[in-house]
């Protein structure tokens, strides 16, 4: 058991690349933190630091109480997981899990009672005597992660272990995961570019973006309050709606202005705004959206129905409001087609506005 410290770590690459910028990061024991981003934002180069299968190119990184910059990584006391599983396709599953313990010289009887211990758990114990190629992609993952459990690591590293699994087995697989996690009780750094992933699994996800950390928080405080428009659009499905247009002060009050879309700010946001005039952009999340037929009470603006996605307990509305695409949810039998016209009335307290040079969340 051990927390993980990133002191301003970094990476650079020949030729000055510099795929990780001054990262701090601090991770709890017992803690199930997930890296995501999209493909090429550092979290798998970070990962790698931390095992070892990287060289740090500047800053500190400490495995418990140790800096571990210039330990080797067998000695790290970290076992990591692959995308590509990484098993002996001529060894069985047993031998597969007992590797690393037999290279370790571990006492035989030792070796029998982790792997019988790690296969019971993970429901391997039938599939001890055949070999990779007679499991299924689901199986493999498991049998690679008891590998990583028999040797009873302090931090467990996991880089997109689910990524080459269907969507079916993919969900299965997190379940099992998370209930890993509970039992074993150890630090997991996981590495995803699915936010689905990030918001199922992690106690805290570590937003990432061209090799900064963009915010680290618990899943529901990140998709409820991003820091800036990166985060918002990164985080959720559907992606979070964005208005292209101008803050313009009116009286005692600051209001948003789009095309034939204008809305006024309530005062606390008003108040933040105020110092920001200018162009920005207004988001707000499709389930924070009320279609209406008629033109509600208090803040709306008109849309056009482009289609519509009905996804059994609920439906997704495309539409187009000027020459701008957003996205509204609303219940499964709320009858409405595509053409329709409609009023659109975002609720007032959850939406963002994000401005400036960095595109942060000034209304936070």
């Amino acid at each position: 058991m051990a927390e993980v410290k990133l002191s301003k770590l970094k990476k650079v690459y020949e030729g000055g690349v510099v795929a990780v910028h001054e990262s701090d990061l601090h991770i709890e024991d017992k803690e199930f933190m997930v890296l995501v981003g999209p493909s090429g934002c550092g979290k798998s180069t970070t990962l790698r630091m931390v095992a070892g299968l990287e060289e740090i190119s500047g800053g500190e990184l400490h495995i418990g109480d140790r800096l571990v910059n210039d330990v080797a990584p067998k000695d790290r006391d970290i076992a990591m997981v692959f995308q590509n599983y990484a098993l002996y396709p001529h060894m069985t599953v047993y031998d597969n899990m007992a590797f690393g313990l037999k290279l370790r010289k571990t006492p035989k009887a030792e070796i029998q009672k982790r792997v019988m211990e790690a296969a019971e758990s993970l429901e391997l114990t039938d599939y001890l005597k055949r070999k990779p190629k007679a499991l299924s992609g689901g199986q493999r993952q498991r049998v690679a992660l008891g590998r990583a459990i028999v040797r009873d690591p302090a931090v467990f590293l996991l880089d997109e272990p689910l990524s080459n699994l269907d969507a079916k087995m993919r969900v299965g697989m997190r379940k099992e995961l998370k209930l890993l996690h509970q039992r074993l009780q150890t630090t997991m750094i996981y590495v995803t570019h699915d936010q689905i992933e990030a918001m199922t699994l992690g106690n805290r996800i570590c937003v990432m973006s061209h090799g900064y950390i963009q915010q680290v928080g618990k899943p529901l405080d990140v998709y409820d309050f991003p820091v800036n428009k990166f985060v918002a659009g990164f985080i959720g499905t559907p992606t979070m709606n964005f208005l292209e247009g101008d803050l313009r002060e009116e009286g005692d009050s600051v209001v948003f202005v789009s095309a034939d879309v204008k809305i006024q700010l309530p005062k606390v946001k008003s108040d933040k705004c105020r110092a920001h005039l200018g162009k920005a952009s207004f988001g707000v999340r499709p389930e924070k959206m009320t279609i209406a037929k008629q033109a509600a009470e208090g803040i709306s603006f008109k849309g056009r129905v482009e289609f519509i996605e009905k996804l059994g307990d609920t439906q997704q509305i495309f539409l187009k409001v000027g020459n701008q695409s957003v996205t509204a949810t609303a219940e499964a039998h709320y009858e409405i087609e595509a053409g329709d016209d409609v009023f659109l009335a975002p609720d007032m307290e959850r939406v963002h506005i994000f401005a400036g040079e960095h595109e942060a969340n000034i209304t936070l």
